[in-house]
């Protein structure tokens, strides 16, 4: 029985506490979250920024892989039906059929190698950029008297979206960067192509006049792999 009365007289304040608590909504009813949500005593709340979406790009030259042949040192020749180069890391690779796993070529082994695009073969050579530098490979373009080489590159960007002088670029991205290289049939010193008029001009100095005029004549202004191999070939022809 008196158990019974404490239940009952526990009830009724129970009631009577509730009969006093009011409802809120609207801007009261945020605040009243807020708190709730900050009972830890620090009155943060961790967020997640969810703009990152990724790498775009990829460190090959070819977004599908092509058929493909290397030709090692040791004058063999070896045929793969999906292969492609890493220009970032300076890699060739290519898929193993077994196992559907990528793997990479020891470059040092490599003579030269040949990727079959969609509608040319692209010959890919090792050469020095300069004398203390490792070799690297690059698509030789152009191969008659004189050179032509373009030396495949990639430049890995980060994200950048935070901060009030950020890039709002919410992805990491390998972004194209190649070079062209040529070499004159009378020495065997490499220059850069600089996208100059006067420049390549200058790199000519016994024939500096016809180049002159050749370059004036075809309008060549060395913005496109093409201007340069027109006039490496009008020069073999000197």
């Amino acid at each position: 029985m008196r158990y019974t009365l404490i239940s009952l007289l526990l009830l009724s304040t129970l009631y009577t506490y509730s009969q006093n608590v009011t409802s809120s909504s609207g801007t009261e009813a945020q605040e009243n979250l807020r708190e709730l949500a900050s009972m830890s005593g620090t009155g943060n709340v961790t967020t997640f920024d969810n703009r990152y979406q990724g790498v775009k790009g990829s460190p090959f030259i070819y977004e599908d892989w092509k058929a493909g042949e290397v030709y090692t040192t040791k004058n063999e020749r070896v045929f793969f039906n999906d292969m492609n180069y890493n220009c970032f890391d300076d890699e060739i690779a290519y898929i193993e059929p077994a196992s559907n796993r990528t793997m990479v070529i020891n470059r040092f082994v490599v003579d030269f190698f040949i990727i079959y695009a969609a509608d040319d073969t692209i010959t890919f050579v090792p050469i020095k950029l300069s004398e203390k530098s490792q070799e690297v490979f690059a698509q030789l373009m152009y191969n008659k008297k004189s050179k032509v080489y373009k030396v495949y590159g990639k430049e890995f960007v980060r994200a950048s979206y935070e901060g009030g002088y950020s890039a709002n670029r919410p992805y990491d991205e390998f972004v194209d960067k190649s070079d062209l290289y040529f070499m004159k049939h009378d020495e065997k010193v490499l220059y850069k192509v600089k996208g100059s008029k006067k420049y390549m001009i200058a790199a000519f100095p016994d024939h500096k006049d016809a180049i002159s005029k050749f370059i004036k004549a075809n309008g060549l202004k060395f913005k496109e792999d093409s201007d340069v191999i027109a006039l490496l070939t009008y020069f073999d022809g000197l």
